[in-house]
């Protein structure tokens, strides 16, 4: 079963609401999500937050944050998810921020890396992956990253929740 489909089945179950906050993506994850008829039960909305102004301003990322540990960091994102969160009134909210490429990489933040935060509930955890596509295409390659980064977000989403309400109620 793809993803969003089974993420609608166990959102509408348990009754939670869910927001995104997208950097990278773009507006990617969001797209999945209302691409399933009867998205609107559960998906409150999103924000793409590409500027650190509206990460800052729209978000909550703090200033220390970003210029202490960059745009594209495991503090950025979880405090992208928990600003989401907050500001759009939800149980769950996911958060993407990274290097999509095929410029903007260094030495210590590679072209693909990219943060996902994950936010069920009171539970708030940040993943680290590096997305590589070998396309010779920049510009495909670069999507392919982006479409990468939004299935992960939301089958660490789907993930989080049933282990969420697993724990609930043992």
């Amino acid at each position: 079963m793809r993803v969003e489909l089974e993420l609608k089945e166990v959102m509408t179950k348990l009754g939670l609401t869910l927001s995104t906050a997208e950097s990278c993506t773009g507006g990617m994850v969001a797209a999945r999500i209302v691409n399933v008829p009867g998205s609107s039960e559960y998906f409150m909305g999103g924000v793409v937050a590409y500027d650190n102004r509206v990460k800052m301003k729209v978000l909550g990322v703090k200033a220390e944050t970003l210029l202490k540990y960059g745009a594209v960091s495991p503090q950025t994102a979880k405090e992208m998810v928990l600003g989401v969160k907050e500001l759009l009134l939800t149980d769950c909210a996911v958060s993407t921020t990274g290097i999509a490429g095929p410029g903007g990489g260094t030495p210590e933040k590679l072209v693909g890396l990219t943060y996902i935060g994950v936010a069920v509930k009171d539970r708030v955890e940040v993943f680290e992956f590096i997305f590589e596509d070998k396309h010779p295409d920049p510009v495909k390659r670069r999507n392919a990253r982006r479409r990468k980064a939004a299935k992960k977000a939301l089958q660490l989403l789907l993930k989080m929740i049933k282990e969420v309400e697993r724990e609930r109620k043992e």
